[in-house]
């Protein structure tokens, strides 16, 4: 079943994103923290469901990943270099969903979209060095390790190797 990409955040949508950032297991990696949860939460008790989507668009673009019209995770482009370069985040909120090539999926979809439709330079994502999931996705899609630190990798897709991967390297 091929997962969907979508804007509109809605108030179950949200309420999920929450419990998603409450759980360690989906966030041992991500750097998300008590404050997202907290604006979030706020636009829901202001009963400003409709203003979710423009929250959550703010620093960039903000997408749900859907499976059978259900949100299961999310994928966030944070803006580098507008219109130029972005850092991607990627999370699948499901556990049972985990392991099942929803994350490629959703972010083959996304790399479609910046590099042909947006036109940007250079996508980048920044991997906690014990995610191996992680690692092994953007490295499969052909994503370049660039830094290393002690906590975090930077992996960066310019164009030219986006193309090399939808060509088989």
């Amino acid at each position: 079943m091929a997962v969907s990409l979508r804007l509109e955040v809605k108030q179950k949508d949200a309420k999920k994103i929450i419990t998603w950032l409450e759980d360690k297991n989906i966030t041992q990696y991500l750097n998300e923290d008590i404050n997202s949860i907290d604006s979030i939460q706020q636009v829901i008790n202001r009963n400003q469901s409709d203003l979710l989507t423009f929250y959550l668009n703010q620093d960039g673009r903000f997408f749900l990943i859907d499976l059978d019209q259900e949100c299961i995770g999310f994928i966030n482009l944070f803006t580098i270099r507008k219109n130029k370069e972005y850092e991607v985040v990627i999370a699948i909120g499901e556990e049972d969903k985990w392991g099942k090539q929803y994350a490629k999926h959703a972010l083959e979809q996304i790399l479609r979209e910046v590099f042909f439709e947006w036109r940007i330079e250079r996508i980048q994502a920044k991997i906690c060095t014990e995610n191996a999931r992680s690692i092994g996705l953007f490295t499969h899609l052909n994503f370049q390790e660039k830094q290393e630190n002690d906590k975090l990798l930077t992996y960066s897709l310019d164009f030219d190797s986006y193309l090399d991967y939808l060509h088989g390297f």
